[in-house]
């Protein structure tokens, strides 16, 4: 996504700025050490929420701005000259895609951060810098690069290409514990070490940042069990060749974009990703001949796929969804029916394209397919987001 040109211009034009203004304001070899610090940062990574991971450094910057009483040189300066080799680092470590992860989030985030505790080290007196107004500036800079890269993000990513930037900005927002953690023991180290000595003060500004770390990795392999549970699951009727290979994960994909663009809940578009999954799952009733034979519709093999789901406690909301999933969104002479679920006429209507798309229809074709059952089979609030989705994808044409 982003040009040669800015990678190395990128490489190149920030370390020449960081080391000019340390030349100029006589930072000396605190400045060398700093921003070495602030390299080897990445090196050490913390699993968020989301998926990724997290570098140290939000824990670093916090450390330096309250030793250094928000000296912009110190802060901005050094990560400057920091900030490509600890890229480096990490695509020689982790690979091309957690640098892409990274970037332009994590410059814009410390940016941010450093410029408003910069604007706060000249209002506010050294003296007063940790003090309770110092910590609630510090604690607010906090949240302004975590608000900041969680826009960026949103708006400037590969992500932000495929998914509804407000689906990205969501998944963003949940990482705010790993941000926690880290700015809490960067203001941990600083506030202690005066006091106790740096060989005391970081193990003691270690423990938050370990315990969140066991935590936050325990949460991210608890969510990729559970979707690899949900997701083996949902493919046993694939697997029994009862359903196009790849369905449920097809349109479990384009459900949650298109439940993103309509402005669902994260709660609710999990609960969406987990119906798309499983929707077919009462598909292997089929299996007895006895039933095959018989006559039955789609709204059975709903039935049967909520049945099953409703077994597990904590798929019932999730087997709600898929129950309602082939009820018309109105019926003839009738306004809409309020007591339907967008997320089950999102999953009819998903569930719907990719089918005709696996009878060899194009995507457009698919999508005005769609169009003439709008009347009463398929919201056309729902069918207009899936062909705003499709139009991103370069699908369709805009």
């Amino acid at each position: 996504m982003h040009s040669p040109f800015i990678r190395r211009a990128l490489l190149v034009v920030p370390p020449g700025l960081g080391a000019a203004a340390a030349i100029h304001w006589e930072a000396g070899w605190g400045f060398a050490v700093v921003a070495a610090i602030y390299a080897v940062a990445h090196l050490v990574m913390i699993p968020n929420p989301s998926g990724g991971n997290i570098s140290l450094l939000p824990a670093i910057a916090g450390a330096v701005v309250l030793e250094t009483h928000g000296s912009p040189v110190f802060v901005l300066g050094a990560a400057a000259v920091a900030l490509p080799f600890g890229w480096l680092a990490v695509h020689i470590r982790h690979g091309r895609g957690m640098t892409d992860q990274m970037f332009p989030a994590e410059p814009a985030g410390l940016v941010a951060f450093g410029s408003l505790m910069a604007v706060a080290s000249v209002v506010i007196p050294v003296d007063d810098f940790r003090g309770s107004v110092g910590l609630t500036l510090f604690g607010l800079g906090a949240a302004v690069w975590f608000l900041t890269v969680a826009a960026v993000r949103a708006v400037y990513s590969d992500q932000a290409r495929l998914a509804p930037r407000r689906l990205v900005l969501v998944r963003a927002l949940e990482d705010w514990p790993a941000y926690l953690a880290l700015f809490s023991s960067g203001a941990l180290y600083a506030l202690t070490a005066p006091s106790m000595g740096w060989w005391w003060a970081l193990p003691l500004a270690g423990l938050p940042y370990a315990f969140s770390h066991v935590s936050l990795h325990r949460v991210q392999t608890t969510r990729r069990t559970y979707r690899q549970t949900i997701q083996a699951l949902g493919s046993i009727a694939e697997a029994g060749g009862l359903v196009a290979a790849g369905h449920a994960e097809r349109v479990a994909d384009i459900a949650v974009a298109v439940g993103a663009e309509l402005g669902l809940s994260a709660a609710m578009l999990q609960r969406l990703e987990f119906a798309a999954l499983l929707h077919d799952l009462g598909r292997v009733v089929l299996a007895n001949p006895a039933v095959a034979a018989g006559s039955y519709s789609l709204s059975d093999v709903s039935g049967w796929s909520a049945a099953i789901m409703s077994e597990a406690r904590y798929l019932e909301s999730v087997a709600e969804v898929v129950a309602a999933q082939h009820h018309p969104y109105r019926r003839p002479g009738e306004e809409r029916d309020p007591h339907l679920p967008v997320a089950s006429k999102i999953l009819r209507v998903t569930a719907v394209y990719d089918g005709e798309m696996n009878n060899g229809l194009s995507p457009l074709e698919a999508i005005e397919t769609l169009h003439r059952g709008a009347a009463y089979d398929y919201d056309p609030e729902v069918v207009g987001a899936l062909r705003r989705v499709l139009e991103r994808r370069a699908a369709i044409a805009a």
